[in-house]
């Protein structure tokens, strides 16, 4: 088949070498389908600032203060792991973390701001049925 005649099958015009060539090290192609774009995290913000501030003492493992002391706390009634939660009320979240509890510091909102909070609100009690 001539090039004109792949021209005509595909309805793509020829691309020169070089223009190919460029494609082919961005890994473009144009005969590919177009893949479906994932969609957003919605808890990205707040995952985030549970990694910074939250992770430390509450990750899984009796390594973690903050688990180890709900683990204690609950015996079993409850997880020790805050991401395992099923019962967290974004208000109850935001209570503790601006004024602390127990051992568990209060965090300023220099530290963790009002939008913040409420990501990591929303976060922490995605587990939570609505009610």
């Amino acid at each position: 088949m001539s090039r004109r005649s792949a021209e005509r099958a595909t309805n793509r015009p020829a691309l020169t070498g070089s223009a190919s060539a460029l494609l082919a090290v961005a890994g473009l192609t144009l005969a590919g389908p177009v893949s479906a774009v994932e969609p957003p995290d919605a808890h990205a913000a707040g995952r985030a600032v549970y990694t910074k501030w939250c992770a430390p003492c509450h990750d899984p493992g009796v390594i973690h203060p903050g688990t180890n002391a709900l683990t204690a706390k609950y015996q079993g009634v409850k997880p020790g792991v805050l991401l395992q939660w099923t019962d967290l009320q974004p208000a109850t979240v935001s209570y503790v973390v601006r004024h602390g509890i127990s051992v568990m510091p209060q965090f300023r909102k220099t530290e963790i701001s009002d939008a913040d909070l409420d990501a990591l609100a929303k976060f922490l009690s995605r587990n939570t049925p609505a009610n």
